[in-house]
Parts: C-alpha cells; sequence; structure tokens
C-alpha cells in the first residue's frame, strides 16, 4: 500500500483533531490511542528503513524537505524540533513548546507546551508538588492549564510495565530512543530489533533521575495516578485553584478517623461546589448532584477496603442499622459505578488529606 501524506491541518478538521496533533500528543505521552506507534524522525535521518517495518495503522512524523516515505504508515510533515528544553516543533501553524516542569510554572504559557523532567530537581519538584496537592488542595497552575502536556505520562503510573516501544525518536546519528528524551534501545539500521525490544515504562524517563530512585519514588503509584487525574478532573470543568475541593486533596466529606484505604485511581471524584457536592467521572465525563446521605455513602465505600467496613461507617454516622447502610453501599456501588478502595502502599495515610 502507497503511504499516505498529509499537511499537519486538514480541511475540516481542528487542530487538535489532525492526525498530525493526535500523533504528537500520542508521542509525547508515550501511550498509543488512535494509532500503534508513532515515529518522530530528526532532520537529516535515514527514515527509509521505517517502510521495511511501518504498519498502516503507524503515523511518522517527518522533517520538511525529508524524502517521502512509501509504505503503510501516514507520514505528517512538521518543522522545528522538540529534543532540547525551549524547542518548538510546528504542524503547519501551530507549534508546541518543550519545556522543563520546573520552568513551566514560572513561564507564560501561550500555546500547547510539552513539560518533562530534565533532571532529578524537576522529577523532585513534580513530586513535592503532588504531596502538597494531597495536603491542601491546592495545585500546580502549569498541570491545570489545558495547554500542557506531561510527558511520558503513561510510565508514571505503570512504570514497572513491560511493552514494546509504541512512541520513538529517529536521531540524525541514526540512534533510536524512546519518546520523548528516553533510552537509547538501537540504531536505524537494526529498527526491527529495536521495534520488538521488550522494554519496562520507565524507560521513557532517561535523565530525569535513576531508573531505580524514580521507581522507589513511585512504589506508591495509585496515588500518583489519581493526582493526576484530580489535574484532568479541574481542567475538563476549567476549574482554578479555590474555586472547588476534591475529595481526598486537602478535604474530605467523611473525616471520621476510619479510612482504611485510598479510592481507586480512575473511580470518580467527589467534588464540593457552590451548587453541592457532584461526583464527577473523569473517563465518562459524567457529572451527578449526590445528596448528603449519598456523599456520605460513597466517601465511606471509596475509602474503606471492604463494603462491610464501609457500611459500619454509615451506620455510624447516620444513625441507621448496619443492614441498611450495607444495602445504600451495594446500591451505590451498581449505580454509579464507584468501588471499595484499595489499601494505601509503604503505610501512607489512606484519606490522602496529608502525608
Amino acid at each position: 500500500m502507497q503511504a499516505s501524506s498529509i499537511d499537519a491541518a486538514t480541511q475540516g478538521e481542528t487542530f487538535a483533531e489532525t492526525v498530525g496533533a493526535r500523533a504528537l500528543r500520542e508521542w509525547i505521552i508515550g501511550e498509543p490511542q488512535a494509532y500503534s506507534r508513532v515515529f518522530l524522525v530528526e532532520s537529516g535521518a535515514n527514515a527509509a528503513p521505517i517502510d521495511e517495518v511501518a504498519v498502516e495503522s503507524d503515523v511518522v512524523l517527518l522533517a520538511a524537505g525529508t524524502e517521502s516515505l512509501r509504505g503503510a504508515a501516514t507520514t505528517v510533515y512538521y518543522s522545528g524540533a522538540l529534543s532540547e528544553i525551549g524547542d518548538e516543533l510546528f504542524l503547519g501553524e501551530h507549534g508546541v513548546e518543550l519545556q522543563d516542569y520546573v520552568a513551566a510554572e514560572f513561564v507564560q504559557i501561550i500555546g500547547p507546551t510539552a513539560v518533562c523532567f530534565p533532571d532529578a530537581a524537576s522529577w523532585q519538584a513534580f513530586l513535592d508538588d503532588a504531596r502538597v496537592a494531597r495536603r491542601t488542595g491546592v495545585f500546580p497552575s502549569a498541570l491545570l492549564d489545558p495547554r500542557v502536556i506531561l510527558a511520558y505520562r503513561g510510565a508514571l503510573a505503570t512504570p514497572e510495565r513491560i511493552a514494546t516501544p509504541s512512541a520513538l525518536r529517529v536521531h540524525a546519528d541514526g540512534r533510536v530512543s524512546v519518546g520523548v528524551r528516553g533510552e537509547v534501545i538501537g540504531n536505524v539500521d537494526d529498527l526491527r530489533s529495536a521495534l520488538t525490544a521488550r522494554l519496562p515504562k520507565s524507560a521513557e524517563w532517561a535523565g530525569a533521575a535513576s531508573i531505580t530512585t524514580m521507581a522507589a519514588d513511585l512504589a506508591d503509584r495509585d496515588r500518583v495516578e489519581r493526582y493526576l487525574l484530580a489535574t484532568d478532573l479541574m481542567k475538563m470543568l476549567r476549574l482554578v485553584n479555590g474555586s472547588a475541593r476534591i475529595a481526598g486533596f486537602g478535604w474530605s466529606p467523611l473525616d471520621d478517623d476510619r479510612a482504611d484505604a485510598e479510592p481507586l485511581p480512575a473511580d470518580p471524584f467527589l467534588l464540593e461546589t457552590p451548587d453541592g457536592v457532584v461526583l464527577a467521572d473523569v473517563t465518562t465525563r459524567r457529572r451527578q448532584l449526590l445528596s448528603p446521605l449519598t456523599v456520605t455513602v460513597v466517601a465511606a465505600t471509596q475509602t474503606s477496603r471492604s463494603l462491610e467496613a464501609a457500611a459500619e461507617r454509615v451506620a455510624r454516622r447516620c444513625g441507621m442499622t448496619a443492614s441498611a447502610a450495607g444495602a445504600l453501599c451495594r446500591d451505590a456501588v451498581s449505580a454509579l459505578n464507584i468501588h471499595v478502595g484499595r489499601v494505601a502502599a509503604m503505610g501512607s495515610r489512606a484519606t490522602g488529606v496529608a502525608e
């Protein structure tokens, strides 16, 4: 099949909907979604070997002026670069800048920005911000900006997961590496071997800190994933710090000192707004206003390791029988797509309100 080649902006699509924009986003976060693999080929690199391995569901981001490919993959041309801090890559008229996590909090974000951890200091700043958000409910402004994309985000939740690489960079000197600033995994002349290598997701972190250090820091990675999903919720609803409170981040609707688990990372969030407490699901984007009793039931269920423990807490708080409370908890699990919690790692406090 002849490879298809497209401009960065296709007529009838907004920029965010173009193949190039979607593919670049998947390459930055390191998680395949619409495409199997995304290759970013630097200016001056030999792209010809990609023709031998690419499939129809792959996308190749090719530097402008590079000879087009003939294989099955879709080719999107770009200009600029996305390698060093401060670089900017352009798809047509639209640019994406690469920025240090620490600097992103202080610079003016004027367009799409990929944020990464170029050194141990920026990685530590990310962890510190997550702890502050857990304790106070105040999130870093950069992660609340819908124009900011966190690089290799998929690896933060599952650093030890083994997979073949889906986001690859072909350097001008022939090296092949993983994602934005990841490890070198081979050479373009032996691209097939690089593509079949089974690597831990942590290979995407090269340079941020030692792999051992980052893996240890993410031992309780459910908390990191929950934190990142909370920032997604804030962006989805266009909330700013102080405009609402999220359970587990400086606030608990059931502060009875009996919580023995953390909510599952992707479970819906309890969100206190001026109109009342809402249950908001980042995955489905569904929101629903809850009664005070239902808020207590949801909070107890998500922060208890069993339905029996949740029911006991509801009965104690609401002055009802354990049987009636248990029925409410089971109904909430069935109707609201919530779950009992998971025991926090390393003995950390279950509610997440404080470290």
